[in-house]
C-alpha cells in the first residue's frame, strides 16, 4: 500500500494510555514538537477505557494535576490511596491537558511497522482511516502496553517469566453499574469486619463480597469462584445512597495476551463472568439489589504481556529491597501485585521468594511451600519476600531505554522489568509518572544533540521532573525567580547546571537540588 500521508515531528509518542498521555503532556510542555498516536478514540488506555478508575501508587506530577483539575470540576474522588477519576470527564481532561500543551494528536492510528536508518527509528508506519502513513521523529516513546513499536524495531523484549512457563497475569475486565447503594453496602462491609467469621488471614472470609461469593458457591447458586478479589470503586458526583460504581473483579486464567485467538477467548469470558457476577451481587451483597449494568469496559483488562529488555531491569528484588537509583524517576510504595496466573483462590502474589533473606524487604521462612494454587508449576524457594510498607523503591530512568536502537524509550508496563516488580509498578501513577519522565528525557536528547538516549544523565531527568513541580508550586519565588521565567526558560536552568553557571546569582546545581529536598 501507497503512503498517503507522511508527518514530521520531533517527539512520536505511540499510545494514548496514562503513560502516552503523559510523555505528551512532557514534552509539548518543554517546547518540543510532539504528536500522540492512539489507536482508540480517547485517552487515558485502562484507567478511562477500561474502567480501571482508581489510581494506584504515588500520585505526583501531571498524574496529580490531571486529577486535581478533574476534582475542581467534580469528576474526582481524591483520597490518599486510590482516589479515582471519572473515566468520560477523565478521557476529556486529558485530552484538553495534551492539547493545551502544544502536542498533537491522531486517533485512530494503529502502528504497525517502523524504518530504521544506523541504528536508530527513522518514522514510524501506521494504518487509520486515510491509509498507511508516515510519521518521522527524533526520539520515540513506546507507551503501546505491549511494546509493539519496539517489536516492530527488533529491540531485545521479553514476555511472561520461568516460574510461570510464560504465561501472563490472569486478565479482569472492568465493568460499571448504576444504582449501588454504596452507603448500605459499606455499612454492610463494616459490620461483616465486626462478624465472628470474618477472619483476615483466610482467603474465603477477608472480604464481604468473596464470603458471600463462596456461600454461594458451595450451594449451588453461583457455578464457579468469579472473583477471588475485587475493588469497587465510586464515581463522583453522585449521592451514596444512588451511585455509580466501577468495579475490578472478574479473572481470566491462563492468558497468553499476545495471541489474538487467546485475546478473543479472554473476552469473550469475560463478558459471561461479567453477567453471572453481577447477578450474584444483585442476589447476594447488601446494596447493589438495585445495580443496573451500564457498561462493559469496552478495553480488556491486559495487566502484562511484551516488555523491553532495557539499560537496567527493574528486579523483582529491587522492589522488597526498596532499592533507590541516582537516576530514579518515580518513587514506588505498593506491595507486589501480580495477579495469579492459574486459577484458584488467590487474588495477587503480595510476595516473592528468595534463596536467603532480602535486605531492607520484609522476610520469613516460606508458608506456602504446599500451597498448589499459589504456586503451581514449582516448589517455591527458601524465603518470602515482601515490600516494607514504611520504605519505597525508584525506578531508574535506564529501565525506560531500550537497548539494540538509539532513539528509543518506553513508559507504562512495557519498560525493562522482572515479572513481579512489574506486576506492582504497571499501576496508573507510577506508568504517569514513566510517561511523564520519558517525556522530559526525550526533550534533553534532542537538546543536548546525543547520539543515543543511553547517552543522557539520568540524573538530569529525575531533575526535569521535581523541576516541573517546582514550576508548578510556584515556590521558586524564594530565589526570586518567578514560575514564568522558569516556564519559558525550564531547559536553560539544566543547561545552567551543566555548565557550572549561575541564575540570578544562584548556582544552578544548589537551585536543581534544593528541589529534590
Amino acid at each position: 500500500m501507497q503512503t498517503v500521508k507522511k508527518f514530521y515531528y520531533d517527539v512520536v509518542i505511540c499510545g494514548g494510555g496514562p503513560a502516552g498521555s503523559a510523555a505528551a503532556i512532557a514534552a509539548g510542555r518543554a517546547g518540543k514538537r510532539a504528536i500522540l498516536l492512539e489507536m482508540r478514540e480517547s485517552l487515558g488506555g485502562l484507567c478511562t477505557n477500561g474502567y480501571i478508575t482508581g489510581v494506584a501508587g504515588v500520585v505526583d506530577g501531571i498524574c496529580l494535576e490531571w486529577l486535581q483539575r478533574l476534582d475542581a470540576e467534580g469528576h474526582a474522588v481524591m483520597k490518599p490511596h486510590l482516589p479515582t477519576a471519572e473515566p468520560e470527564y477523565g478521557k476529556q481532561m486529558l485530552e484538553e491537558m495534551v492539547l493545551q500543551s502544544g502536542t498533537r494528536i491522531l486517533y485512530g492510528t494503529h502502528v504497525v511497522d517502523c524504518i530504521k536508518e544506523d541504528g536508530k527509528i527513522k518514522s514510524v508506519i501506521a494504518y487509520c482511516k486515510s491509509g498507511k502513513i508516515e510519521i518521522e521523529g527524533k526520539v520515540f516513546i513506546d507507551a503501546t502496553g505491549d511494546a509493539d513499536l519496539a517489536m516492530a524495531a527488533d529491540v531485545p523484549l521479553e514476555c511472561g517469566n520461568a516460574e510461570f512457563c510464560g504465561l501472563n497475569q490472569s486478565v479482569t475486565m472492568g465493568f460499571r453499574l448504576a444504582y449501588v447503594n454504596l452507603k448500605e453496602y459499606n455499612e454492610a462491609n463494616a459490620a461483616w469486619r465486626k462478624h465472628p467469621d470474618f477472619d483476615s488471614n483466610d482467603l474465603k472470609k477477608r472480604s464481604l463480597i468473596v464470603y458471600k461469593e463462596h456461600q454461594a458457591y458451595e450451594a449451588g447458586r453461583l457455578h464457579d469462584i468469579l472473583s477471588p478479589g475485587n475493588i469497587v470503586y465510586p464515581m463522583a458526583g453522585r449521592e451514596q445512597e444512588c451511585m455509580d460504581v466501577t468495579l475490578d473483579a472478574t479473572h481470566t486464567f491462563d492468558c497468553h495476551n499476545t495471541d489474538v485467538e487467546d485475546l478473543t477467548r479472554q473476552i469473550v469470558d469475560q463478558h459471561r463472568k461479567v453477567i453471572w457476577f453481577h447477578n450474584f451481587l444483585r442476589n447476594e451483597v447488601p446494596g447493589f439489589e438495585n445495580s443496573v449494568l451500564e457498561a462493559y469496559a469496552p478495553m480488556n483488562g491486559v495487566r502484562d504481556s511484551r516488555h523491553i529488555i532495557g539499560e537496567y531491569v527493574f528486579k523483582d528484588t529491587d522492589l522488597g529491597a526498596a532499592k533507590k537509583f541516582e537516576d530514579g524517576i518515580l518513587q514506588h510504595t505498593e506491595f507486589y501485585d501480580t495477579h495469579v496466573p492459574t486459577p484458584g483462590f488467590h487474588t495477587a502474589h503480595r510476595h516473592i521468594h528468595a534463596n536467603e533473606p532480602v535486605e531492607n524487604a520484609v522476610c520469613r521462612p516460606t508458608q506456602d511451600a504446599e500451597d498448589y494454587m499459589y504456586n503451581p508449576l514449582v516448589k517455591p524457594l527458601a524465603w518470602e519476600v515482601r515490600t516494607n510498607p514504611r520504605n519505597y523503591c525508584e525506578l531508574p530512568f535506564r529501565s525506560l531505554i531500550a537497548t539494540g536502537v538509539d532513539n528509543l524509550m518506553a513508559a507504562g508496563r512495557c519498560i525493562s522489568a522482572e515479572y513481579h516488580a512489574l506486576g506492582s509498578i504497571r499501576v496508573i501513577g507510577p506508568s504517569m509518572s514513566m510517561g511523564q519522565a520519558a517525556g522530559y528525557g526525550a526533550s534533553l536528547y534532542i537538546d543536548q544533540k546525543l547520539g543515543a538516549v543511553r547517552d543522557l544523565d539520568g540524573k538530569l531527568v529525575r531533575l526535569a521532573d521535581h523541576l516541573s513541580a517546582f514550576i508548578e508550586a510556584d515556590s521558586s519565588i524564594k530565589y526570586g525567580i518567578t514560575s514564568k521565567q522558569l516556564t519559558s526558560g525550564r531547559d536553560n536552568i539544566l543547561k545552567a547546571y551543566l555548565s557550572g553557571t549561575k541564575i540570578n546569582g544562584v548556582d544552578a546545581m544548589q537551585l536543581l537540588w534544593s528541589i529534590m529536598e
